[in-house]
């Protein structure tokens, strides 16, 4: 795959917020297809490809933008592919030029986005309601009792001395079987970039407080993420989550 050809020092160019982003147009043909090559991608990169315009070009324009609307970065590609290394989850579009001349339209437009919604759930202490699992379609959670072997948790809630903590979803398999192999960690500095596998900042235990996000690293290859509102002495109101529906892709979004 060749690399792409930069559009300034930095890499990138912002432009201005909009919909849209602000560039030439002109008489070459539109890009067609564009995809999120969902193999390939992977960690931070996100690999895109398009079908070829049928007239000479110099090569494609390809445009990022976080937000919608939003402010766009453009980056160039000679080939028919792009592999963008991203800290969020966002946008793309893509012109194809020849010289000042520009595609007439924007191809159609791709999105990275996690699935989120706003889906509050109360964990408690001792409870049937202290395991959490994320549904795989990326459409909700549901709440269930971690003591059971029945219940396969993501994650479940107990406390440490006077300390709430969320727990990976097989961290004590005998007092709380069935389980999913999952591991946690604090979003802290990371932004909208999960840590990579094996890092050691994924670990099996999180003490959580009001306000926290918490990345989890999911046992069928996705990662989600989850808000928690408020932390009581017996437990925690959660209040939003993200899944990312690529497997192996650590991003999430900029709200």
């Amino acid at each position: 795959m060749k690399k792409c050809l930069v559009v300034s020092a930095a890499l990138a160019l912002l432009i201005a917020c909009s919909s849209e982003p602000s560039t030439p147009s002109g008489t070459l043909p539109d890009v067609q297809n564009l995809q999120i090559d969902e193999n390939a991608s992977r960690g931070d990169t996100v690999v895109l490809f398009w079908d070829a315009v049928d007239v000479t070009v110099d090569g494609y324009h390809i445009y990022f933008a976080t937000t919608m609307p939003g402010s766009w970065s453009e980056f160039i590609s000679e080939d028919t592919t792009y592999a963008h290394i991203a800290t969020t989850t966002g946008y793309y579009q893509v012109k194809a030029s020849e010289g000042l001349n520009y595609s007439a339209g924007f191809s159609n437009r791709v999105d990275t986005r996690a699935e989120s919604a706003l889906n509050e759930r109360e964990m408690r202490v001792g409870t049937e309601s202290n395991g959490l699992v994320f549904y795989d379609n990326g459409t909700g959670w549901g709440l269930g009792c971690a003591d059971s072997m029945d219940f396969a948790q993501d994650v479940y809630i107990d406390t440490v001395g006077n300390m709430l903590y969320l727990f990976s979803g097989n961290f004590d398999p005998v007092n709380y079987p069935g389980g999913n192999d999952t591991k946690l960690c604090p979003r802290g500095a990371h932004g909208r970039l999960a840590p990579e596998p094996g890092s050691t900042e994924w670990v099996d235990s999180v003490q959580v407080t009001d306000f926290d996000w918490v990345f989890v690293q999911l046992s069928n290859d996705h990662y989600a993420e989850l808000n928690i509102d408020s932390v009581f002495t017996d437990g925690a109101d959660l209040l939003s989550y993200e899944y990312q529906l690529i497997d192996f892709l650590r991003l999430f979004n900029v709200l």
